[in-house]
């Protein structure tokens, strides 16, 4: 990954990136507490963290939408989500691992030597880095 960002960054990243794509808009405050199951209070505090940090662009009744690093940081987590799921449960039969936290502690050239050998049915849906398929 580009930028090094911390567990409770990635949730919110991968937040602003689900609900923006759901709906097709901005990523509003209600709809990232919802999801997050956090106050709205909380979601704007880390937005405009995650926006002084160049990762998103944040306008207060408008909503968040991830700047190119922000959604190449966001993508990239994604990916590693997936693979963690595929593997863990597809191939070790471990339905309740931490996905986020295995995906996260996978070093580059081990998540790509996963990647090869994991029966990963990703269609690219979650807009993954292209080099990833």
């Amino acid at each position: 990954m580009e930028k090094e960002v911390s567990a409770a960054d990635g949730r919110y990243l991968a937040a602003v990136f689900a609900v923006g794509a759901v709906h097709d808009r901005p990523a509003e405050t209600g709809d990232l507490a919802a999801a997050l199951d956090v106050s709205p209070g909380t979601v704007t505090e880390r937005l405009r963290d995650l926006g002084s940090r160049g990762l998103l662009d944040y306008e207060r009744y408008h909503g968040a939408e991830l700047t190119d690093e922000g959604e190449q940081v966001a993508r990239e987590l994604a990916w590693r989500r997936c693979l963690a799921e595929n593997f863990l449960d597809g191939e070790l039969d471990v339905a309740d691992g931490d996905v986020d936290g295995f995906g996260r502690a996978l070093a580059e050239d081990a998540d790509a030597a996963l990647g090869e050998r994991v029966d990963h049915p990703c269609s690219g849906e979650c807009q993954a880095p292209e080099s990833r398929f």
